[in-house]
């Protein structure tokens, strides 16, 4: 059985790229390959569903045109087949039938289902031997605890998220490259910005056309990610109260949230619900966002907002009503944020900045979020917030993301500028 299991992972091995020419390329694989080709262990994280099995396949179909077939191995962990059998096993295994010669390429998806996974793949690593290894994980906790002590040094992160709005567009068939041709096409890319306001940047569901199919895969995303990357990852006892939290926190995305309120709601105490949390945030369903403050204490006893790993689940979980468009622009906004620094949020009792991002020890920039700013109080309102959080942190520039209103405004403390969400998403700065 392993060894059928590993010719089937393979195909290649017999000549066959059917699997990785199936695959659609993604931006991704220009940012990871610097890190592929050095030594160090390679490990992507990411969430279930996000593309780190397509980015493997991606990564694997270029090291074949300058490597032998045989010397590539991927095995899918989740896959049980695998399931009795060790990682010296199925290594011996691929040396059985393939009797690879020179440098192995060595590919473990969703790594973390074998126990002791760190020691083997750091006694690899210290061996004599010419291997690269690349390892993945739908969980956060990959490159926590354990495994960074074991592996500090030896290995390089990459994290994966779903389909930004970018690679969104690129999928389903539009460039991005020319901002002439977007801006020649704006019905289009603003008929698609709500498509993927709506369904999310999952891969496969950007590439499923029916709608009902798209809703149906992402639900069952949300109870597998749950089932299986939450409950029986953490022996969780109260099952269905951790169900009732994620539903909670993912109807209630882009609001603050304390663990404390939760365990009222949930009838659970507060320790409880804060590890239920941070479960929820390991298998990378939600990100909690800390209130920004140059005591850490006082980050971690205010209050935090929560986003999901993806607008589309939440869609597909909750009721979407008109005056949601705006916390789904949030929390569109945040993910892009999330790959570019550190992110938080600001308030104090008269104003409250949804985003400042630090880079390093420095705040670089700070952003608010509103759907529609024509009435003169909402105009007024984001305005003054912003205001206050430049003058805060002494930037001459802040930024508002609005659907569709584009301008600069000069202010004393410096200037604003409004930029429309899908411009902000494609163009950047």
């Amino acid at each position: 059985m392993l060894e059928k299991g590993l010719t089937y992972w393979n195909p290649w091995w017999d000549g066959r790229m059917e699997r990785l020419d199936g695959v659609q390329y993604r931006p991704s694989l220009d940012e990871v390959m610097p890190l592929f080709k050095r030594k160090e262990i390679l490990a992507i994280t990411g969430g279930r569903r996000s593309g780190k099995t397509s980015l493997m396949y991606l990564l694997i179909k270029e090291t074949l045109k300058d490597v032998p077939p045989q010397q590539v191995l991927y095995v899918n962990l989740d896959d049980p087949t695998f399931e009795d059998s060790q990682l010296p096993d199925i290594l011996d295994a691929h040396e059985r039938l393939m009797d690879p010669r020179g440098k192995r390429y060595i590919f473990l998806d969703e790594v973390q289902r074998k126990e002791g996974w760190e020691r083997w793949l750091k006694r690899l690593y210290d061996s004599f031997e010419d291997v690269k290894l690349v390892v993945s994980g739908s969980n956060g906790s990959l490159l926590m605890t354990e495994y960074s002590t074991l592996l500090t040094g030896r290995d390089l992160a990459y994290e994966l998220f779903p389909l930004s709005f970018k690679e969104f567009l690129e999928f389903r068939g539009l460039g991005t490259d020319s901002e002439v041709h977007l801006l020649n096409n704006k019905n289009r890319v603003l008929h698609l910005l709500d498509e993927y306001m709506d369904h999310g940047g999952f891969p496969e569901v950007a590439l499923t056309e029916d709608v009902d199919m798209k809703l149906l895969l992402l639900k069952r995303y949300f109870r597998t990610i749950i089932s299986r990357d939450v409950i029986a990852r953490f022996d969780v006892r109260e099952k269905g109260k951790l169900e009732k939290l994620a539903v909670f926190l993912v109807t209630n995305m882009a609001n603050d949230i304390s663990a404390t309120s939760l365990g009222k709601f949930l009838e659970l105490n507060t320790s409880t619900v804060q590890d239920h949390l941070d479960h929820l945030e390991d298998a990378y369903l939600f990100f909690y966002v800390n209130h920004f403050s140059y005591s850490l204490k006082q980050q971690y006893t205010h209050e935090r907002k929560v986003y999901c790993l993806d607008t589309g689940l939440r869609n597909a979980i909750s009721f979407r009503f008109s005056g949601d468009v705006g916390r789904l622009m949030e929390n569109v906004v945040y993910l892009e944020l999330r790959r570019k620094g550190e992110v938080y949020y600001w308030s104090r009792r008269d104003a409250e900045v949804d985003f400042v991002l630090k880079r390093g020890l420095e705040v670089t920039d700070i952003l608010q979020v509103c759907y529609d700013m024509s009435e003169p109080s909402t105009r007024r309102r984001e305005m003054t917030s912003l205001r206050k959080g430049m003058e805060e942190f002494k930037l001459d520039l802040g930024t508002i993301i609005t659907m569709d209103e584009e301008g600069t405004e000069e202010v004393e403390e410096g200037q604003v500028r409004i930029v429309p969400l899908w411009k902000w998403l494609l163009l950047g700065d």
